[in-house]
């Protein structure tokens, strides 16, 4: 039996501002081909369906079309447990209408255990949860962390194991030790919702969501990662899907997604990235470009841009210690102020006077009044 594992789409997701929705489209139709290729019993996806609560029309709209796909066309079964950024009552609207469709959405935690049973194998998919919750519904258990919390509701699943099943959990949290991304902004914030890897003992796979960066903790703990790059801290990952095969224990492969668009980082002198951009055949992806002997100001956006369609960002030497950063959007919106003032102290050192400020408004205001009369 084959099951693929998979997380953390975050449809309708935006990198630097740029739409993503092309590209999680063609992960999802890679998807689709993966199943019916593969013969895959099963899909499971480990939380954060969608980047945001309330999701765009077009983010719906893909979603709606990959399960479609998975429960309909090709009959297979796809089992959803809620992340922290999914609309979870929104997501499991109709959720006992669509198990009849072969789809079983778990957006909130309940004392009941809920199991999907594919073959041989017990599935038990945990939706992303707070304390509050798990103390309100195991009011009889001393329950003082996020990791306390999450012993109890493993407790009564692990009660219940079906003798002779795989029993594999799907859940969505921060397991201690793992690999952090930048666009893992949520997990980053404090340390309170942190779980040890020996909680899971029991399981014979633990298929997690949350972190971006696909890795292992412990012997049967799996966080298969985001199918796309969802910032420039990613660059050097490869994004896969897992594939469990279970017969007599559970082994598992990644399967490499290739992009529609790879997310790089250019890095060298002004020259040497210029140098480099123009015999550059994939002019195409998403660029950070880091120039590491000048500022990177209007100029370099523009000139670049002439190269890189999807530049996103862009960083520069302020002086020797330090480094200017800007998405090339902050780099657009800047104020003719704000673009003086920082041309003034990069080329002198100096910050700009009050006396020098309002000479420039001056002009400013006399150039914006020829224009008016133009």
């Amino acid at each position: 039996m084959k099951i693929i594992h998979t997380s953390d789409w975050h449809l309708g997701i935006s990198l630097h501002n740029a739409s993503l929705i092309d590209e999680q489209r063609y992960f999802i139709d890679y998807l689709i081909n993966v199943v019916k290729d593969q013969k895959v019993d099963a899909v499971i996806i480990a939380g954060d369906v969608f980047d945001h609560s309330v999701s765009s029309a077009e983010a719906i709209t893909l979603y709606n079309y990959a399960v479609t796909r998975l429960c309909n066309e090709l009959g297979v079964p796809v089992i959803i447990a809620a992340g922290n950024h999914d609309g979870a009552a929104r997501l499991a609207s109709c959720n006992e209408l669509l198990k009849k469709a072969g789809l079983y959405i778990y957006g909130k935690l309940t004392a009941e255990i809920n199991t999907v049973e594919i073959g041989n194998s017990s599935i038990y998919p945990i939706p992303y949860f707070n304390v509050d919750e798990v103390k309100a519904l195991y009011p009889e258990e001393k329950i003082s962390s996020y990791a306390d919390a999450m012993e109890v509701v493993l407790k009564n699943i692990k009660q219940n194991f079906k003798e002779g099943n795989s029993n594999i959990l799907m859940c969505h949290c921060f397991v201690s030790g793992s690999v952090l991304s930048e666009s893992d902004r949520t997990a980053m914030v404090g340390g309170s919702s942190v779980v040890p890897s020996g909680i899971f003992d029991g399981f014979d796979y633990v298929a997690m969501g949350h972190l971006h960066k696909a890795q292992d903790r412990g012997y049967n703990i799996r966080y298969s990662g985001s199918p796309i790059k969802y910032s420039f801290s990613e660059a050097g990952h490869l994004k896969t899907i897992t594939m469990l095969e279970i017969e007599n224990g559970i082994k598992y492969e990644e399967l490499e997604i290739v992009p529609l668009r790879e997310t790089r980082i250019i890095r060298g002198t002004f020259d040497e990235v210029l140098e480099f951009a123009n015999h550059d055949m994939k002019r195409d992806d998403f660029i950070k470009i880091e120039i590491t002997d000048m500022y990177a100001g209007m100029e370099a956006v523009e000139l670049f841009r002439t190269y890189y369609a999807n530049l996103l960002n862009i960083t520069g030497k302020m002086n020797e210690t330090e480094e200017n950063q800007l998405t090339v959007e902050e780099l657009y919106t800047l104020s003719p102020k704000h673009i003086l003032e920082k041309f003034y102290k990069e080329t002198t050192g100096c910050e700009v006077t009050e006396e020098q400020l309002k000479l420039f408004e001056k002009a400013m205001e006399s150039v914006n009044s020829q224009e008016v009369l133009q």
